[in-house]
């Protein structure tokens, strides 16, 4: 068996839509030079192309139907409770878990949906969903001490500055960010033994939701003079994450396979798309009639909503208070303020959304304890949304706001599947974006988006470079499962016959796969789901308010 190398750096939601121009420009040396000297393309994201996601299909090598992750909040498979996704949500093991249990050395840093650290041949560092400084980070304990010994506090958070006020504020915090993480990666890289490494960059994820319409001027805000005024702040911040990746490539032996991707691509969105309003409207979502729902109904009709409440904190200059009011803190007081899953007659509910990325959720007697679908009314039910959601227009100018939607089957198989949503309402990426981060954040269907403007799209970055990889070559359909598959293979290990994903033998040289003929193994996926409660409820409240920061719920 041979004994090989890899390492592996994510650079979340990076798109060659965005990075082509300044690629040929000469701006990222250190990633041009990487896929000129390996093979590279386009790597099309999961559905949904949501990172909680998407990142543990990466890790598996397997679509949600198998490790049961499908967004960073999720309904209780046996109820209506909006639970929190982690690192033991997740179903299937890890190319970390498979790795280490041949034998092989593991690093592995911020890689989302890891959260809280689990003991691995190596090492691990989380920081996505870590609730805080506080918390226990990293395995072993230890080495959360000998990182501050040597290179100060890893950041756990998102800084706010300047986030949806000063862009050019923001984009400098993002970087600086980065620049302080990078010391510990450097640092582990150097001075710990791995075979397998694994780093995710989370920014550029960040930065891209909050900047699109400035680095797109057919973007309906965009705003010239504060483009041609942040644009070098922008510049300056890829130039720094291509100078970083450089320095931690410098660290990778040149016997090793090096792999650089991302989870998901980029581009614009311009509206939100209020799924559980649309529901309401056609009946299948049903409110209760109590004095204090039909209240609240009656302010959320004359426009009482969380958005709004936004907007006028925000003409105000309140910002104090409008932190409090994006955030969600008190999130109890915000569901009584405003209306809520608390007003929903669940007893008359036939459908309900949870998430940000279009998942519909059945009601189905026998499944849930107020089940309103009957199972024989099952597959109507879905035909009916199915042709509902294709038909809706945008009132403004008559665009398809759904044009595909995928029956849960289409899209999730595997040991998990039965939890996922029986529907995805897949908007126009390009410019509708469903709006998860409240249950009724605004009382339109569809309006003009708030603070953000770019969202995940399908196509993201693969690139790999090593000994046996083709130079130059070009990759067509590629699919984020199949890096995975790829490296166990180029490791030495056999891939097991479960995964979605293939070894990408086109990546690789005649000779090398003439060499390296690859291996299966008929191990099963597991048996069951990991445990939902592994954060404490303060814990799960501290996940939820970064969760909030990031626009992901409220």
């Amino acid at each position: 068996m041979p004994h090989r190398k890899a390492a592996v750096f994510g650079l979340d939601g990076i798109t060659f839509d965005l990075l082509q121009p300044w690629l040929d420009e000469g701006r990222l040396p250190n990633l041009a030079r990487l896929l000129a000297e390996g093979a590279g393309g386009p790597l099309r994201s999961t559905i949904p192309p949501v990172s909680a996601s998407a990142w543990p299909s990466f890790m598996t090598g397997t679509n949600p139907g198998q490790h049961s992750v499908i967004d960073f909040t999720y309904p209780a498979p046996d109820g209506y409770d909006v639970r929190v996704s982690n690192g033991r949500t997740r179903a299937v093991p890890a190319i970390y878990e498979f790795a280490g249990a041949a034998g092989r050395q593991v690093g592995v840093i911020s890689l989302p949906m890891t959260e809280p650290p689990q003991p691995v041949n190596g090492f691990m560092l989380c920081s996505f969903l870590t609730p805080s400084q506080e918390s226990d980070y990293t395995y072993p304990q230890s080495l959360k001490q000998e990182l501050l010994d040597a290179c100060g506090p890893y950041p756990m958070r998102m800084s706010e500055k300047g986030r949806g006020v000063d862009p050019g504020v923001f984009v400098r915090a993002c970087k600086q960010l980065e620049i302080d993480r990078a010391k510990s990666v450097l640092y582990l890289l150097r001075e710990k033994p791995w075979d397998l490494f694994i780093y995710i960059l989370e920014t550029t994820d960040n930065l891209q939701h909050e900047i699109w319409h400035l680095v797109d001027p057919t973007h309906p805000l965009h705003d010239p003079a504060m483009a041609a005024r942040v644009l070098p702040d922008i510049l300056d911040y890829y130039e720094m994450v291509d100078r970083l990746l450089g320095e931690m490539l410098a660290l990778v032996p040149a016997d090793a396979l090096t792999v650089v991707l991302s989870d998901h691509g980029f581009g614009p969105f311009h509206k939100f798309f209020h799924i559980n309003n649309w529901l309401a409207q056609n009946g299948w979502l049903a409110f209760k009639r109590t004095p204090v729902s039909l209240l609240k109904r009656a302010a959320f009709r004359l426009g009482v909503t969380p958005i709004n409440a936004l907007k006028a904190l925000t003409a105000l200059r309140l910002s104090d208070v409008r932190k409090n009011v994006k955030r969600g803190r008190g999130g109890g007081v915000l569901r009584r303020a405003f209306l809520s899953f608390n007003d929903v007659d669940w007893a008359r509910t036939k459908a309900f959304s949870v998430g940000n990325f279009g998942q519909v959720y059945l009601n189905v007697k026998g499944q849930r304890p107020q089940g309103a679908v009957d199972p024989a009314e099952y597959e109507a039910l879905r035909d009916a949304i199915i042709t509902a959601a294709k038909a809706l227009r945008d009132p403004e100018d008559g665009s398809q706001v759904v044009p595909v939607v995928y029956r849960r089957e289409e899209v999730f198989q595997g040991i998990s599947a039965a939890r996922l949503p029986d529907l995805v309402l897949h908007t126009d990426r390009a410019k509708y974006v469903s709006f998860g981060h409240a249950d009724f954040g605004s009382n339109k269907v569809i309006e003009p988006s708030l603070g953000q403007t770019g969202h995940h799209h399908m196509n993201g970055v693969l690139g790999l470079r090593g000994p046996g990889v083709r130079a130059g070559a070009r990759l067509e359909g590629a699919r984020l499962v199949d890096p995975t598959p790829t490296i166990l293979h180029y490791l030495g290990l056999p891939v097991p016959r479960y995964m979605d994903g293939r070894v990408l033998t086109e990546a690789f040289t005649d000779e090398f796969n003439a060499a390296n003929p690859v291996v299966t193994s008929d191990i099963g996926p597991g048996d069951g789901f990991g445990g939902d409660a592994v954060f404490s409820d303060a814990e799960e409240e501290q996940v939820l308010q970064k969760l909030r920061d990031l626009g992901y719920v409220a």
